[in-house]
């Protein structure tokens, strides 16, 4: 196994927002050697493992993972910077991290919305998710609920997943365990510590850090692929370093620091990566039971509820 050093963290925050190339890494490493990245000061970075999960689970999971990656524009700074994209009538142009432009909606009450409005890519959410200004309530996504033979076909890839992030990130995978014990068993994915899913499909990310898991968690990962391109290597640019996604690999990486895709090269017809992020969503250890927020529903709608 490759272990890795970084010997120095250089400043990236400029790069919020960016697509990055191989200009943003000077180390390669994963595909099928597994590997261990740590940061300058010791802690780790990234915790990579080629074919941790069976081609068995990988097939039973792809078609399920192709009607979950949809068409949006809600991945924010993932997916690029604004800055000469047209706005809508209802968007409002804001200054970024680095003066990287980011869209937000105008509400009705002609407030600005939270929420980053990006390009159009292929992702969807799935599992369950907290409370929102436009759902104040916990929730399943809409995944679950239409379609719920592939959702039934995702928990052993799960399970999966669950048990690498126990095995090689034992202290993070006990801080999680804690939380998603004290969540209702409605909202927590049977099996697991996670809570929720992000699924891409041939998806360059830009430079983002993940938000709304669990801070003191860590980034879960996997890739399904086949070998109708090359590129697409995960970068992190404040340590200059980049880690090849193999097929049916697991990766625990820091989603907290810049992260990004390097671009897509030598595509054939028929060129497929898929990538599944696990996680445990921060906000979810205030949901109550699934029953209890149908009631909070119920006499929202009724003007019932007291603040």
């Amino acid at each position: 196994m490759k272990v890795h050093h970084c010997k120095e963290k250089f400043e990236a925050d400029h790069l919020g927002g960016m697509k990055l190339d191989a200009s943003h890494y000077d180390v390669l490493l994963g595909g099928d050697e597994p590997c261990d990245i740590y940061k300058p000061d010791g802690e780790p970075l990234v915790k990579y493992r080629p074919g941790w999960f069976s081609e068995e689970l990988c097939r039973s999971v792809i078609p399920s993972c192709r009607r979950a990656a949809k068409v949006t524009d809600q991945r924010g700074m993932a997916a690029g910077d604004l800055t000469k994209a047209k706005l809508r009538e209802k968007d409002q142009a804001i200054e970024g991290p680095a003066s990287k432009v980011l869209l937000r909606a105008i509400k009705r009450d002609g407030t600005v919305s939270n929420t980053s409005r990006g390009g159009m890519v292929n992702s969807g959410i799935i599992g369950y998710f907290d409370r929102s200004a436009r759902y104040p309530y916990c929730r399943q996504t809409s995944f679950v609920i239409a379609e719920a033979a592939s959702w039934k076909r995702f928990l052993p890839y799960i399970v999966r997943a669950d048990e690498g992030f126990k095995e090689f990130m034992p202290e993070r995978y006990t801080v999680q365990k804690d939380y998603s014990s004290r969540t209702p068993k409605d909202w927590v994915i049977e099996e697991s510590v996670f809570t929720t899913v992000t699924v891409n499909k041939n998806f360059q990310t830009a430079a983002h850090k993940d938000a709304g898991d669990l801070k003191q968690g860590f980034g879960v990962m996997s890739c399904l692929r086949n070998d109708k391109y090359s590129g697409a290597y995960l970068v992190f640019p404040a340590y200059r370093v980049a880690v090849d996604y193999g097929h049916g690999s697991l990766c625990l990486a820091d989603v907290h620091e810049w992260h990004s895709n390097t671009p897509f090269e030598k595509m054939k017809i028929g060129y497929e990566r898929i990538t599944l992020v696990f996680y445990y969503r921060e906000k979810m250890i205030n949901c109550n039971t699934a029953k209890e927020e149908v009631e909070m529903v119920k006499n929202s709608r009724r003007g019932a509820i007291k603040r």
